[in-house]
């Protein structure tokens, strides 16, 4: 009886996949707020991120507003406005109602504020690991299983760690905003998502 006797060749199957597994190797993959986004939408990203203390450039005190319609508008927009002194706090304010009797508050004057350190990034992160070390293992698996190609399993790492950052961001995890701030901007307490320009504009890079 004759025997045949068929042998696979996986050399193609082989040379494929470590050349894929090498250039995936050598990629980096960047996500976060990157540089091809605005200027102002960085240095808000870098100042929740790392925190800041900002002090004013052309006045004595920095003007922090104490209500959704005074963050709308500048100091300057209130002709009747007038400085009030409580104790240690400066505010400026004016008279409302219709003998006068009553104040609205406007701003809070004060000669610097310190924003504490929200990180999102970093943060997002190291709570992800065990997600991001996930979409690694599928991205190669595809590699050597279904013959996808290393820009491909780059993109799909990125895009898992966009979506894991921008998870991190509505998860309630971040220090919550301070009375000021819930002051001149309620509605959404969390946050990093007042308007979800931030969050939108959380993307990755790959680096070859």
């Amino acid at each position: 009886m004759a025997h045949i006797i068929v042998q696979d060749d996986i050399s193609e199957w082989r040379k494929r996949v470590r050349a894929e597994l090498n250039r995936l190797a050598q990629m980096q993959i960047r996500v976060g707020v990157l540089g091809s986004e605005d200027g102002e939408l960085l240095r808000i990203a870098y100042v929740h991120e790392f925190g800041a203390t900002i002090t004013p450039r052309n006045a004595r005190n920095l003007a922090i507003p104490l209500s959704p319609a005074a963050r709308k508008k500048s100091p300057r927009d209130y002709d009747d406005a007038w400085v009030l002194k409580d104790g240690e706090n400066r505010f400026l304010v004016r008279s409302k109602g219709r003998n006068g009797d009553q104040i609205e508050f406007l701003y809070l004057l004060v000669p610097k504020v310190t924003i504490p350190e929200r990180s999102f990034i970093r943060a997002g992160y190291d709570s992800g690991k065990d997600k991001i070390a996930k979409a690694c293992e599928q991205a190669v698996r595809a590699i050597v299983f279904d013959g996808l190609d290393a820009e491909t399993a780059a993109a799909r790492i990125g895009t898992a760690g966009v979506g894991i950052i921008k998870r991190y961001m509505r998860s309630g995890a971040i220090l919550p905003k301070g009375s000021l701030t819930l002051a001149s901007s309620p509605g959404k307490t969390t946050p990093l998502i007042q308007s979800g320009r931030l969050a939108n504009a959380i993307s990755y890079e790959v680096i070859t």
